[in-house]
């Protein structure tokens, strides 16, 4: 996907009629949607994939899902059937604790064959590990650290080792697995061939909602042993506070996104067209990226990452829907608020397909049952693991700042960390230019594992680091009479009632200075505690100055020209 607008730029300088002499095949469309969210330039193919001949082109999956793009319905349509349609034989399990249950079934099945090889489809790496320190902690027969492997993306590699011996080596050139037990994470879910015959074990659970499968994913799963399986078990659990949506079904939520996304698109193609024409408006230009990256995004439960509705078009250069997100938003819709809401569900999905399911009942355990302290030593190891890992980073950040600031640099950096510390990475990059960078990146580290107090740390250093002339500063610092405050012209108590007078004010502030229109209630008062240094007594708060962190000076001063929607950070 990366490669294709290079590799047509190339064609084209040789004065080739790509689209009319090439046939581009787009496989796995369906895993391209969903993983769209995680790297956005898939779905840049698709913007070359309609300007190839209708007949020179095609996309391919054995899992077709439905596309929000318009333009796919006027696609031709070929379907592949089998004289007789795969019926899988699975045996589904419901319960309330997966890794547990999971070391049931992995010990039932070492019991009954001493060869056999046992996949387990798992999009946890605690989870795994887990399983894993369960199953050794349980002296079950078969199981040791040099048996048993991790496929998982190159990223976790060296968290692995801490576990496995020989971690690298769990899968030959001619795709047999070289380990008795095998874990892997949706790195491996699709694209991978595995000869062997294996005993597969899929899990889900609403405790990482990450972990949620659709029935396609689970087909796709089960497609890995291109031989067949030697027996298919699905273990999953639903919450029990059942979530609640605004929406009656997935098609009504799929409208609203599609709604959304043509009126931010149209929104910000008109703009552009404005600033374009009129030089002197340059400054709202640079509100236009800022505007996709905080406004035009949704997301499906709270625990969710917001993902992008619209996106530019890499063909065309205008806005438009970001439909491959939206197909994944449509499905995360459908996995959290009907498919993992009712224990029978998954099993009358399942059925519909034509499989033969066998439920299994007797899987659900009392909690006093339940072991807990591996997981409580894995995420003690996380931590430490963390710890250090931020330890080496400190002086990498350091050193990319001050040599310069070299973005391939910055970017190998990065993508060597896990997603929580690249958070800590993202947030030194943008602020590291206005805060003494020691003593930025000390902050962000004790900080960065809670995402609200990395919000507020990262929002009241952005207000520091702002000159007192900054627009939004003075509407805000003008809405709480700050310099007069100041000049004890006035009491500088504000009441409870009086307080959230004026929080309503520092929305307003947002609204008119920074076009930021969707702020909870709950939020302002967030901002407030990063504006001003305070003390509360009882439901009286005492403005004592700014600089709540107790900041040095800035290096330098955020200029008018930099977007604060780029630096604030919004729930």
């Amino acid at each position: 996907a990366d490669s294709l607008p290079r590799l047509i730029e190339i064609l084209d300088s040789y004065n080739i009629d790509v689209y009319n002499s090439y046939f581009l095949m787009v496989d796995e469309i369906d895993t391209m949607q969903a993983d769209s969210a995680y790297r956005p330039r898939l779905e840049y193919v698709m913007d070359y994939y309609f300007k190839f001949n209708q007949k020179f082109r095609s996309a391919v999956s054995a899992t077709l899902n439905d596309f929000s793009n318009p333009k796919m319905e006027y696609e031709s349509k070929i379907v592949t059937r089998w004289r007789e349609n795969p019926r899988r034989n699975i045996d589904l399990i419901y319960t309330n604790y997966v890794d547990d249950t999971a070391v049931k079934i992995i010990t039932q099945k070492l019991s009954e064959n001493t060869d056999a090889k046992i996949l387990i489809a798992y999009n946890s790496l605690d989870g795994i590990l887990n399983i894993l320190e369960l199953l050794k902690k349980r002296n079950v027969d078969g199981v040791n650290n040099s048996n048993c492997g991790i496929l998982c993306s190159e990223r976790n590699n060296d968290k692995v080792k801490e576990y496995i011996e020989d971690a690298d080596n769990v899968i030959s050139e001619d795709a047999n697995l070289q380990k008795r037990i095998v874990f892997m994470t949706c790195a491996y879910f699709a694209g991978i061939d595995i000869q062997d015959r294996c005993h597969l074990i899929t899990i889900t659970s609403h405790l990482q909602p990450f972990t949620y499968l659709s029935t396609q994913r689970m087909e796709q799963i089960a497609g890995r042993c291109r031989n067949g399986n030697l027996s298919e078990t699905i273990i999953y659990d639903i919450p029990q506070n059942i979530p609640k949506s605004h929406f009656r079904d997935k098609e009504k939520y799929k409208n609203s996104l599609l709604s959304r996304a043509d009126v931010y698109a149209e929104f910000m193609n008109s703009t552009m067209r404005v600033v374009e024409n009129n030089p002197e408006l340059k400054e709202l230009g640079k509100f236009i990226d800022s505007f996709v990256d905080y406004s035009a995004k949704s997301k499906v439960t709270n625990a969710d990452y917001p993902i992008k509705i619209i996106r530019k078009s890499a063909v065309e250069k205008c806005f438009v829907p970001s439909y491959f997100n939206i197909d994944a938003l449509v499905e995360k819709w459908h996995l959290a608020y009907s498919l993992y809401t009712d224990r029978q569900n998954l099993y009358q999905e399942l059925l519909s397909q034509g499989h033969e399911i066998r439920q299994l009942d007797g899987y659900c355990m009392r909690r006093e049952k339940h072991d807990s302290s591996a997981i409580i030593d894995i995420k003690a190891r996380n931590k430490e693991y963390r710890a250090e890992r931020v330890r080496e980073l400190r002086p990498l950040l350091l050193n990319w700042s001050q040599g310069g600031r070299n973005e391939m640099e910055y970017q190998k950096i990065y993508k060597s960390q896990d997603k929580q510390i690249q958070n800590l990475c993202h947030e030194f990059k943008k602020l590291s230019p206005y805060i003494d960078n020691e003593i930025l990146f000390d902050g962000l580290a004790e900080k960065y594992e809670n995402r609200k107090e990395l919000r507020n740390y990262v929002n009241a250093a952005v207000f520091h680091a702002m000159s007192s002339d900054n627009a939004f500063k003075a509407d805000v610092l003008a809405k709480f009479d700050y310099h007069t405050i100041q000049n004890h012209l006035r009491e500088r108590n504000i009441g409870s009632v009086r307080k959230m007078e004026k929080l309503s004010k520092i929305k307003d502030v947002f609204r008119i200075q920074l076009r930021k229109t969707d702020l909870s209630n709950d939020v302002i008062p967030e901002f407030f505690s990063c504006f001003f240094k305070t003390s509360r007594s009882g439901s009286v708060d005492k403005i004592l100055g700014l600089n709540p962190l107790d900041l040095p000076a800035p290096l330098q001063y955020i200029t008018s020209d930099v977007s604060l929607l780029d630096l604030f950070i919004f729930p």
